[in-house]
């Protein structure tokens, strides 16, 4: 990289962390003057509250996470069937058994002589 580049990557990184400082700093002021938002922790005791959740938080972390992976799972499969439609991997697919009775070998014949002879259209 050359020594511009360097100069105003260190720059940037001085704008942000003063912006940075600055945001933490104006949070702790709002807390001393007592204008940042009130505790009511004394006056929420014992009470049942309609906005408190009664999940831990382990259980809201496992409800997001299995979210997120179902919500990419199903993007993946959206994304396959477009490319693949809807068929079978190669891995997946059953291997006819290609050993056929006579009177398949004499449907077969015929359906491909159907197919070979060009019918002319309506």
């Amino acid at each position: 990289m050359s020594l511009k580049m360097c100069g105003v990557i260190l720059l940037l990184s001085l704008v942000f962390s003063t912006t940075a400082y600055e945001t933490v700093n104006s949070t702790q002021i709002k807390i001393e003057n007592n204008s940042a938002q009130r505790d009511y922790q004394e006056q929420e005791e014992g009470k049942v509250l309609p906005f408190r959740t009664f999940l831990t938080t382990v259980e809201i972390i496992i409800i997001c996470v299995s979210t997120v992976l179902l919500f990419i799972l199903l993007v993946l499969l959206t994304i396959y069937l477009c490319v693949h439609g809807c068929v079978k991997p190669k891995c997946c697919r059953q291997n006819p058994k290609k050993e056929y009775t006579q009177v398949q070998l004499h449907r077969e014949r015929k359906i491909s002589a159907i197919w070979k002879t060009n019918y002319p259209k309506v």
